[in-house]
């Protein structure tokens, strides 16, 4: 599962419902994160957001509670205290991966609430991979 709070980008959006149409997993929207029916959503997932379970939250922290109440283990996917680099974290069986916004992450609040953390290991001068990108390493790490 998928949790996106606070992605901007439609187009992120899209790929990001591609990617968890390949994995048989769901999408949480929250906040400001667009929602399908969008014109960049539809195509930059080539209409995969048809196929997708998902759902809306106006709070992120309620679209936490929800995974949870689901029994998935909600990991931030940030770089932050006490994260873990992603390829040597041992998954569970049902993982919700929480992706945000392109400039300030997840919030700290949000953190807080997350039962663990990883980050993927960059080495170049910017700091961090597109959330996309981010999202489909993590999720086929979990699944091998």
């Amino acid at each position: 599962m998928f949790l996106l709070a606070g992605i901007e980008k439609a187009t992120n959006i899209g790929s990001i419902f591609r990617i968890a149409e390949g994995l048989n997993a769901k999408v949480l929207l929250c906040g400001q994160t667009p929602t399908p029916p969008n014109p960049e959503i539809e195509i930059t997932s080539m209409g995969q957001e048809n196929r997708v379970e998902w759902k809306y939250f106006s709070q992120t922290h309620e679209g936490i509670k929800f995974a949870k109440t689901e029994k998935y283990e909600v990991i931030a996917v940030e770089i932050c205290q006490n994260a873990k680099p992603y390829q040597s974290f041992t998954y569970p069986q049902k993982v919700c991966f929480v992706l945000g916004h392109k400039n300030s992450g997840i919030h700290p609040e949000i953190l807080s609430i997350c039962d663990n953390a990883v980050f993927i290991p960059y080495f170049g001068k910017n700091y961090s991979l597109n959330v996309a990108v981010s999202a489909a390493i993590v999720a086929f790490r979990a699944v091998l």
